[in-house]
């Protein structure tokens, strides 16, 4: 009997804002790599999930969703760093809602055309929201008829319907080689980040109308003590007073919320205890700034 060679393989999540892509990543991996909130645009930076078996290593890039580029220099960044995604991977996963193609969708396809020629599956994410499974079928036909995706596959990653079907492709799809990373990583972001995208998660939950998409998060440090006590200072970057006032809240209550759930997310993610100050600093007109959003780790394309 022949030994089954590893295989190891790079998928990316391409679609349009809010389809599910954070959540899928999480469901696949095990674990929570990637931040989600109810709110579209939430992810901004390309994060690495880790899904090993003894057998395969899957690694995903989420990305951001692709944007109209009408507007803020941050949503040109946002379709650059997802459309950057895309290259050097073995498989695309173009995620959807099931319950209905968009005009976003698409101009997410067309994102995906335009790099290099790579098999493209189509996950029709939310399948838990129809009232009945059959009723993706007349938009599985359309799709058929209209695109030449690879396969097909509904699933729902809040309820984790159809994901092992999903899984068990991915497996089979993969090139043989060996493992990419360390069979018992899970995500490949770093401390600083993985802080900053917590605390901006909760901002997103917590807070309404757009202050969320007007707000940044710059981790200043991130240090470990020697007895495992990770020390973390960060500033959340809005761009008026009113957004300030927001975003402190009645006697500071708001933002005192925002970095509880932050730490205790980034606790279960390092597995460690998390000590986290945070500040709001006002920087006008930062999301519409080639050179700030340059110094925040975005690769800009003019």
């Amino acid at each position: 009997m022949t030994e089954e060679k590893y295989r190891f393989g790079m998928v990316t999540l391409v679609g349009r804002p809010n389809v599910g892509k954070s959540s899928i990543l999480n469901e696949l991996v095990g674990r929570k790599v990637s931040i989600t909130s109810r709110r579209p645009q939430t992810t901004r930076h390309r994060v690495l999930g880790v899904w090993s078996t003894d057998t395969a290593q899957v690694v995903f890039v989420d990305t951001p969703g692709i944007h109209n580029p009408a507007g803020r220099a941050i949503n040109r960044v946002l379709n650059q760093t997802a459309q950057a995604s895309i290259g050097g991977v073995d498989l695309v996963l173009m995620v959807a809602d099931a319950r209905g193609w968009q005009d976003e969708d698409e101009r997410a396809l067309k994102a995906i055309n335009g790099g290099s020629p790579l098999p493209v599956w189509l996950v029709l994410n939310k399948i838990d929201l129809l009232r009945k499974t059959e009723m993706v079928l007349p938009l599985i036909d359309k799709v058929n008829s209209n695109y030449d995706f690879e396969k097909i596959i509904p699933i729902s990653a809040r309820s984790g319907w159809n994901l092992d079907q999903l899984s068990r492709l991915l497996h089979s799809a993969m090139p043989e080689g060996p493992p990419g990373f360390p069979l018992g990583e899970q995500g490949v972001s770093d401390s600083k980040f993985i802080a900053a995208e917590f605390i901006r998660e909760q901002i997103f939950r917590q807070v309404g109308d757009e202050i969320p998409y007007s707000t940044a998060v710059d981790v200043l440090s991130c240090i470990e003590d020697p007895n495992g006590l990770v020390s973390i200072s960060a500033e959340i970057w809005c761009e008026n007073n009113g957004q300030k006032t927001i975003l402190i809240g009645k006697s500071g209550n708001r933002l005192k919320s925002i970095g509880s759930r932050a730490r205790y997310e980034i606790e279960r993610y390092l597995g460690k205890k998390v000590h986290l100050e945070q500040w709001i600093k006002i920087r006008r007109g930062w999301s519409n700034d080639l050179q700030i959003l340059h110094n925040m780790g975005n690769s800009i394309v003019e």
